[in-house]
């Protein structure tokens, strides 16, 4: 089973770059001790080619050549067409269609070469206008092409005060579009990974490379090989129902221990994962559905379950919550632990794009830029009722 991944403009190339240099230490450090998961995990995101070397099984697209450029013997599609100006219109309408028939080409040759292609992985930032506007058409074009398929979205949310002044429109623009395309968006927090980083970690200065890292990270502890179960499938599970297709990972440790501290007990794990809740106070997050991942020595499922008032009551017990674990330890972690959940604290995220799109929208800022590639005012309203109604559906769970 293989995954194939996407990956647009310079946050998902810069992600992605992070997340195949992850895997293949993960990797590599098993090849002698467990030969099964390595080559597992090496089939599932990797070619081996004519020198023996491993070539992620990766698409890297851009509209820029400059941050695909160090990334060499790896499947580019790259144009040098100034990018997509901070515009998902731009990258939506026009750029894509300079683009979109080189990457569907590779598409299609990757699958080929796979014995059997499970999923696709796409990658991409919410806030400009390459990843979320190019990406849409992309995603659009490999839904109706392989619908078989499972597709899921890594999108990154910016900072809520980013410096782009567009980014709750294209924001806005992509999640509509998508949202009722794809299987599931897992949607990542720049706030929240920054929190993760000064209070987890223990970071004092934080750039974007930490939060790259923090991101493969936590897709690397989600989809690596688990015992035989296809993490696609688990993923669906998630989502049981078409209103609810936004999922959220947490993780736990963060960062490697030193040679003089003793790796925390599981119930230190998930305590520690229960912290990270602390990023949003006052607010009572009701969980649809959740899986937890124990990676690691001596594992048992002892105190941590959650308690039944945190869950949705139209779910069973054994369907809203899950614990999975495996032996294996992920990277040089004793112990490790991953959360990838569907709840109702994503309220935050999307009432936020959604009030800063219309404070914008009201006032008609920016909107002739979006007109010249076709997206009007009658665009807009549709996207905005669709996010509404999505955000409408997490509020009364």
């Amino acid at each position: 089973m293989s995954i194939l991944s996407l990956q647009f403009g310079q946050c998902g190339n810069q992600v992605c770059e992070m997340l195949y240099s992850l895997l293949e230490q993960d990797i590599q450090a098993k090849k002698t001790i467990n030969q099964d998961f390595y080559a597992e995990s090496t089939t599932k995101w990797f070619d081996i080619n004519n020198k023996g070397h491993l070539r992620p099984r990766s698409i890297f697209i851009d509209t820029e050549t400059k941050v695909v450029k160090p990334l060499k013997s790896l499947q580019i599609v790259a144009k040098a067409i100034g990018g997509s100006a901070n515009n998902w219109a731009c990258g939506y309408a026009e750029n894509s269609r300079l683009i979109k028939a080189d990457v569907l080409n590779l598409v299609r040759q990757e699958v080929e070469k796979c014995d059997r292609l499970t999923n696709f992985l796409t990658f991409y930032s919410l806030s400009g206008g390459t990843g979320s506007g190019v990406g849409s058409a992309v995603i659009e074009e490999l839904c109706t092409d392989y619908p078989n398929k499972i597709l899921v979205n890594c999108a990154i949310l910016p900072y809520t005060r980013g410096e782009i002044a567009t980014q709750s429109y294209n924001s806005l623009l992509n999640l509509a579009k998508l949202y009722p395309l794809v299987d599931s968006t897992i949607l990542i927090e720049n706030e929240r990974l920054h929190h993760q980083c000064k209070y987890s970690i223990g970071l004092s200065e934080i750039t974007y490379n930490h939060l790259n890292a923090l991101i493969a990270q936590q897709i690397s502890a989600i989809f690596q090989p688990l015992n035989n179960t296809n993490t696609f499938e688990l993923i669906k599970e998630l989502t049981p129902h078409k209103n609810f297709k936004f999922l959220q990972i947490r993780t736990e440790p963060n960062k490697n221990l030193s040679d003089f501290e003793c790796a925390m007990p599981w119930v230190g794990l998930w305590n520690g994962l229960n912290k990270q809740n602390r990023f949003d106070a006052n607010f009572t997050n009701q969980i649809i559905a959740s899986t937890l991942i124990a990676r690691g020595d001596g594992f048992t499922e002892c105190n941590l379950r959650k308690t039944s008032k945190d869950f949705v009551k139209w779910l069973s017990k054994d369907e809203n919550f899950k614990i999975l674990s495996t032996n294996v330890r992920f990277l040089s972690y004793k112990r490790h632990l991953s959360q990838i959940l569907n709840g109702s604290n994503i309220v935050k995220p999307l009432n936020f794009i959604l009030e800063d799109a219309w404070k914008l929208f009201t006032h008609a800022a920016y909107i002739h830029h979006y007109k010249k590639f076709g997206v009007d005012e009658h665009w807009f309203l549709e996207s905005f009722q669709v996010l509404e109604n999505v955000l409408h559906h997490y509020k009364t769970v």
